[in-house]
């Protein structure tokens, strides 16, 4: 489905990340991949030893230092990438001990506007320089998570996730004359990295399948979720952009909790 395409993952930071559950997906199904990592030394030494861990080899894919909060790196990436057929933002940061709270309000102006940066923001500012690499019919796609509800602890990363979804909006209509789509991917709870971070994430992956009529797996629909990143990268998703897409297994859609016979069996 993606075969003869050349597509950047921005925002590895571990296999079990969702950026290398895209990846990999897309390189199975016939992607050239490239990734970036948010410094040398986190691709170095924090992905190196993540890799190793898993059986892989870092030196065996091809990544790319950028922090998205410095423009001269998001400059000199895409002069270093050559030209591009897809885009996957998968990138987020707020400090854990402010942004991550019990109150909104309370958090540091200068942690909100670092987490606004580099979770919201910086899909424009790549976006800025991707477009020149971009191939006409060339999608980017940017992953959310619910920002249609409040979650405990989410604070300051579920108003940026909400700001996000309006970038992508923005830049649709910006980028598609040049051909160039870009939609979003609300995705369901993970069980990775990042979300070690969130306070009460288990209570949100506890609560999560009592609402999801066609089930999740926190640990498993990574691959849910990157089946649909390689659709919205393809050309079968040729006149979509714009768009959110919920792949939480129907949990946005749901008011309360299934009644027993609703849930869907066990896989």
């Amino acid at each position: 489905m993606l075969s003869g395409k050349r597509i950047l993952v921005m925002g590895l930071l571990d296999p079990r990340s969702l950026a290398w559950a895209i990846g990999s997906r897309a390189a199975a199904l016939g992607a050239e991949v490239l990734y970036t990592a948010q410094s040398e030394r986190l691709r170095d030494v924090l992905l190196r030893r993540a890799f190793a861990k898993s059986g892989l080899d870092i030196d065996d894919y091809p990544v790319h230092a950028c922090d998205v909060t410095r423009d001269e790196e998001i400059a000199a990436l895409f002069a270093r990438t050559g030209p591009l057929d897809g885009l996957v933002h998968s990138i987020a940061y707020a400090k854990p001990e402010t942004c991550l709270g019990e109150d909104l309000a309370a958090a540091p102006r200068a942690d909100v506007l670092q987490a606004f940066e580099i979770s919201a923001a910086s899909l424009a500012f790549v976006a800025r320089e991707a477009r020149k690499v971009l191939r006409p019919g060339a999608g980017i796609v940017a992953l959310s998570f619910d920002a249609l509800h409040v979650y405990p602890g989410y604070n300051w990363m579920g108003v940026c996730k909400a700001a996000l979804e309006a970038v992508v909006r923005y830049l649709a209509r910006d980028l598609g004359a040049a051909g160039v789509r870009v939609n979003c991917i609300s995705a369901g709870p993970q069980e990775t990295r990042a979300a070690s971070y969130i306070p009460g994430f288990q209570l949100i992956t506890e609560a999560w399948p009592r609402r999801a009529p066609a089930g999740w797996d926190p640990e498993r629909d990574r691959a849910a979720v990157a089946d649909a990143a390689a659709f919205l990268l393809s050309g079968l998703a040729r006149r979509i952009t714009g768009e959110v897409l919920f792949v939480d297994g129907g949990y946005h859609a749901i008011g309360l909790d299934l009644l027993p016979g609703q849930m869907p069996p066990p896989e």
